[in-house]
């Protein structure tokens, strides 16, 4: 499953190119492409067969957590703003359109913490699961 949600890299990007999640989230693309391409890839041949419950469910869960990884911050009103230490941890926007910019070369070639995030114990495969 975690090879078909990380396909998203393909389908997030924008034409206007943001340089920050506030502007992603201004810009407006970049959750419906994620949402949309994670479901795509997880309709059919997945490793691990999900319903569509499960599938919305997956994909909500990987996207918040690549954002929040990535130092993105979701608010009370779904509103993707960026976190203030972000640049301290090295993990912000830029790094998360570096990681795009190499799955979509090598969509095999997902990190193993970004690998761990999604599919560990507690991680959006369990909570998938679980709905």
């Amino acid at each position: 499953m975690l090879f078909s949600v990380l396909v998203f890299a393909s389908a997030c990007g924008s034409s206007n190119d943001p340089q920050s999640w506030a502007e992603a989230e201004d810009d407006g693309n970049l959750r419906p492409n994620f949402i949309r391409a994670c479901t795509e890839a997880n309709t059919e041949g997945a490793e691990v067969e999900l319903n569509l419950d499960q599938v919305a469910t997956y994909c909500e869960c990987a996207f918040v957590e690549i954002v929040e990884y990535f130092g993105g911050e979701i608010d009370g009103s779904n509103q993707l703003t960026d976190a203030a230490a972000a640049a301290d941890s090295g993990r912000d926007f830029a790094a998360f359109k570096e990681l795009e910019s190499t799955l979509r070369d090598n969509p095999e070639d997902i990190p193993a913490d970004i690998r761990a995030l999604l599919t560990g114990q507690g991680g959006c495969t369990d909570q998938a699961l679980a709905s």
